[in-house]
């Protein structure tokens, strides 16, 4: 049986966003815009964020402002929250954005 596609989801693009497209600009250059990093499947780092919407062991939301970042996985842990940044550590199997 085929999967289904995901649903897409429409949102109103900020104009600070329209801005840093229009001007070409690198979007993490940009004062105030969430940026995620990656390093591995061990750890996310975070910058930017508004807050956490929930938290568990297998799934963390995070709310981005203009999206909400749903990361899925095991043993997944906050271990450094600070007014602009976040760290997660665990076993990330699965980034998605809401």
């Amino acid at each position: 049986m085929a999967e289904k596609e995901p649903a897409v989801v429409n949102r109103k693009v900020s104009l600070r966003e329209k801005t840093v497209r229009f001007l070409d600009l690198p979007a993490d250059g940009v004062a105030g815009m969430p940026r995620a990093e990656l390093t591995g499947d061990r750890e996310l780092y975070l910058e930017n964020y508004k807050g956490i919407l929930a938290y568990g062991r297998e799934e963390i939301h995070v709310n981005g402002g203009p999206w909400v970042l749903r990361i899925t996985g095991r043993d997944l842990e906050i271990k450094a929250m600070r007014a602009r940044e976040l760290r997660i550590f665990g076993w990330i199997t699965g980034l998605t954005l809401l």
